[in-house]
């Protein structure tokens, strides 16, 4: 960050400052980062909550698409995120009062809007740890955490609408009609897949077809518009250690619930298979229910696809062996 932004304007005082990636992939969102620190001043002082009022703003340095920081006064603390993706950027307020709704736990929004071009929202800040920081993983099974997880997230996947899509810009209604539409409509997702073949970090012959996972996907929820509400980055670390648990930083999205559950099964897959952790999380969310394994698979596949081009982009060469190990142990999974 430049040393010549101030860190005291007025009654507006930066206690730190947003940490930057060192990753090349994520430097437009470092540059967003600066760029934001003076328009947060202005939205600050100028806002009916903190006018007049001396305020602390202090950045949490968690996670690399979004720019989050505690806004706090002598009489209240307040969160005050700012997503950094044009992609995805948009409703979460929307999102969380839906599972609210639905009698999930989630931090209380006090408003949406936008800072510059960028979309916020305002909400509570819930002091408690997350379920990653409070336990690791042994201890997170030990106390079936991620079993309790499964649940919650079939408990938000309640929430049904029709259409898929992310949430582009403004747009608060789903942008594809069908899955067929969001395959062939998904320029970001396009050009994930585009990436994958590129640098061959997947091989049909091995790994699966990209292709096949388009037919089987098309095949099995055909013209379909049911859809639900998708976390799209559901995980010990975006859930805090509250009782009941609260769900919070929401990436949202309309989607099959399949899309959402593999997301966030990825990371918990190595070169030894699906971990005790994403089986328990299954065990959670699925109970005795009978499913379509292919179709899950499949949306697996479709996941792991899009996540590598990040993990390829920041050096994350060993998990990338874990995934394109287990891709040909399970390639039969699509046959």
């Amino acid at each position: 960050m430049n040393n010549d932004i101030e860190k005291s304007i007025g009654s507006v005082t930066f206690v730190n400052e947003p940490k930057l990636s060192e990753h090349e992939v994520d430097q437009k969102f470092n540059e967003r980062r600066k760029n934001l620190v003076p328009l947060m001043k202005d939205f600050i002082s100028q806002h009916p909550l903190f006018s007049g009022k001396k305020v602390d703003v202090t950045f949490l340095h968690a996670g690399v698409s979004s720019l989050v920081s505690i806004i706090e006064t002598s009489g209240q603390k307040l969160i005050l995120k700012i997503p950094l993706s044009k992609l995805n950027s948009r409703l979460e307020g929307v999102f969380l009062k839906a599972w609210e709704n639905v009698g999930v736990k989630v931090p209380n929004v006090l408003e949406e809007g936008e800072i510059g071009e960028h979309f916020y929202v305002l909400m509570e800040y819930v002091d408690s740890d997350t379920l990653s920081s409070k336990y690791d993983g042994k201890e997170s099974l030990e106390k079936n955490v991620y079993y309790d997880l499964g649940k919650l997230l079939r408990k938000m996947h309640e929430v049904k609408t029709e259409g898929y899509s992310n949430i582009v810009n403004k747009k608060s209604t789903p942008e594809y009609f069908n899955i067929t539409e969001w395959l062939k409509g998904d320029y970001n997702m396009q050009t994930q897949i585009e990436y994958v073949k590129e640098h061959h970090l997947l091989d049909d012959g091995k790994h699966g077809s990209i292709d096949d996972v388009f037919k089987i996907l098309i095949s099995s929820i055909g013209d379909s518009r049911e859809s639900v509400y998708c976390h799209n980055d559901f995980g010990r670390g975006n859930v805090f250690a509250t009782e009941p648990f609260t769900v919070f930083d929401p990436w949202p999205c309309f989607h099959h619930p399949f899309m959402d559950i593999t997301r966030s099964l990825v990371h918990k897959i190595s070169k030894g298979g699906v971990s005790k952790a994403g089986e328990q999380f299954l065990d959670g969310y699925f109970g005795d229910e009978k499913y379509d394994k292919k179709l899950f698979h499949a949306f697996l596949v479709l996941n792991i696809t899009v996540k590598l081009p990040y993990m390829h982009k920041t050096k994350g060469t060993e998990k990338i062996e874990g995934l394109q190990k287990y891709l040909e142990q399970t390639k039969s999974f699509l046959s």
